[in-house]
C-alpha cells in the first residue's frame, strides 16, 4: 500500500489538512485501523464495486468525525482519494451540522451543498490521482466565491487545543474563545462534530502516541505525567478507547 498526502492550495488551506492518495495491491484480505484525528474526511474509492448488478465508477462517501478506532478491510486493486478538512474546515461548505456525521459513513451524493453532478461526472474521467486531486482543488477554489463563513471562535478553540496538546482545561478554552461555556460546548459540537471534551482526548492522545514513537524505553508513568495525563491509567484508558489497544501492544 502507497500512502501519500497533498496540501492543497493556498486559498484553502483555512478549511482543509490535506488531499491523500491509498493505492496498492493486496494478494490477501488485510485489515487495518484508523485511529480518530478530530477530522472529517470524504472519501472516494475508485474500486469496481457492484452495485445491484451493476459496476459502479467510484463510491464518495463522508466520514464524520470518529470517537474510536475504526478497522478497514481490503483486498486486491486498492484506489482511494481522501479530501481531510481542518476541524470545522467543512462548515465552508455545508450547513448542515456536522455532529449530524458522527462516527458514521454517508453517502456524499445525498449531501447535494458540497459538489454538482458535473463534479462527480469529469472525475472518474481523468486517469492519474493528482489529476483527480487537481480537478477537486480547483473546484473548491471555485467555490469559494459562496462558501459559508467560518465561525471564527471556533476555528480559534481548536487551533488552541492543539498548540495546547489537549491539555488546557474547558473553562479557560471558552474564556479565551469570548464563549459561556455552555454556548462554547454547544457551537464547537456543531461546527466539529464532537464535543470540545472529546476533542481535547484526541488532541492529547495523538501527541502522545508521537511521544511514545519518540521515548520507546521511558516508563508509562513518566509518560502520562509528561503528557497531561492524572496518571498512567488514564493513558491506558484513553489509548483503549481511541486505538483498541494498549500503549505496550501498539
Amino acid at each position: 500500500m502507497i500512502f501519500k498526502e497533498y496540501k492543497p492550495s493556498i486559498s484553502l488551506l483555512p478549511y482543509i489538512e490535506t488531499y491523500w492518495i491509498a493505492e496498492g495491491y493486496a494478494k490477501t484480505k488485510e485489515i487495518d485501523k484508523i485511529f480518530p484525528d478530530g477530522c472529517v474526511d470524504i472519501i472516494f474509492s475508485f474500486n469496481q464495486i457492484p452495485n445491484n448488478g451493476a459496476l459502479v465508477p467510484y463510491l464518495p462517501n463522508l466520514i464524520g468525525t470518529m470517537t474510536t478506532f475504526s478497522e478497514i478491510s481490503y483486498y486486491q486493486n486498492i484506489s482511494m482519494l481522501g479530501i481531510r478538512f481542518k476541524p470545522a474546515g467543512i462548515t465552508a461548505f455545508t450547513k448542515i451540522p456536522i455532529n449530524y456525521f458522527t462516527d458514521s459513513k454517508t453517502d456524499l451524493t445525498l449531501i447535494d451543498t458540497l459538489f454538482e453532478e458535473k463534479f462527480y461526472a469529469k472525475l472518474p474521467e481523468l486517469e492519474t490521482s493528482i489529476a483527480k486531486i487537481k480537478h477537486i482543488d480547483l473546484y473548491l477554489n471555485q467555490r469559494l466565491i459562496s462558501i459559508f463563513e467560518l465561525n471564527n471562535q471556533i476555528v480559534f478553540a481548536t487551533e488552541l487545543i492543539k498548540k495546547t496538546n489537549g491539555r488546557l482545561p474547558l473553562i479557560d478554552i471558552a474564556n479565551r474563545s469570548c464563549l459561556s461555556l455552555r454556548n462554547f460546548e454547544r457551537k464547537f459540537k456543531t461546527a466539529v462534530g464532537i464535543s470540545p471534551k472529546t476533542f481535547s482526548k484526541i488532541i492529547k492522545f495523538k501527541h502522545t502516541l508521537s511521544y511514545i514513537k519518540k521515548n520507546p524505553t521511558e516508563s508509562l508513568f513518566s509518560i502520562a505525567v509528561d503528557c497531561g495525563y492524572y496518571d498512567h491509567s488514564h493513558l491506558i484508558k484513553d489509548f483503549k478507547t481511541f486505538t483498541g489497544n494498549t500503549p505496550l501492544h501498539l
